[in-house]
């Protein structure tokens, strides 16, 4: 579990997390929702934008460390909610911090209590290009959003040696087809995902729920 006294200083609040916070919360524009969930809360920002860009909007809090003062203290792999509960649920950073066993019963929890989306992020390290000049949004629409390249050599990911992250992908034995396969074995619909340009280390996954 993260020391979250000391983790979630002043240092973390970066400019690239508060963008990832802003893809977070427009990712479900769309769907204009009236009861969400935070799984994982980190400094706990994410509420207080729900609240500001959906006004009436029920935010419902979750985390399995009881010192970040969330509404309800749970496991991602057991969540104390009824099916369809929500109409869009976050976890964002959050499933590599448990092994990858649990990954797809975590994905299968989440699309349990979710009625329309879930938004994840996870940790990718594989090379990442992205082109920004002007007019190149609407000329190169695809290197403007950026893409994954091949890895020459995957690194091997050792949670002894790298602490917090039991995983990541692009390192040996986790490609993004495999975390895309589980993704479709859990039951959502084939993702929308990107990389974030500010910082291509966090890749969004928009999983959608049949309806």
């Amino acid at each position: 579990m993260i020391d979250s006294e000391s983790h979630y200083g002043a240092s973390y609040l970066s400019h690239e997390r508060w963008m990832s916070y802003v893809h977070q919360v427009t990712a479900i524009a769309d769907l204009n929702p009236a009861r969400v969930a935070e799984i994982g809360v980190g400094p706990g920002v994410v509420g207080d934008m729900v609240r500001t860009t959906y006004p009436g909007c029920d935010y419902v809090s979750v985390d399995i460390d009881p010192t970040l003062r969330p509404q309800v203290c749970a496991s991602v792999v057991d969540l104390p909610f009824a099916d369809a509960s929500f109409d869009a649920t976050f976890c964002c950073q959050v499933l590599e911090h448990l092994p990858y066993d649990l990954f797809r019963p975590a994905l299968a929890e989440l699309r349990r209590i979710t009625r329309c989306r879930v938004v994840i992020s996870l940790p990718d390290v594989s090379p990442f290009f992205f082109l920004r000049a002007r007019g190149s949004r609407r000329l190169l629409p695809g290197l403007w959003n950026g893409f994954s390249l091949p890895s020459v050599r995957q690194p091997v990911h050792d949670f002894a040696i790298h602490g917090q992250h039991h995983w990541e992908i692009g390192v040996r034995g986790y490609p993004l087809r495999c975390i895309l396969a589980d993704i479709k074995q859990a039951g959502f619909t084939q993702p929308q995902h990107f990389r974030m340009v500010e910082r291509s280390y966090w890749h969004f996954f928009l999983l959608d729920v049949p309806q």
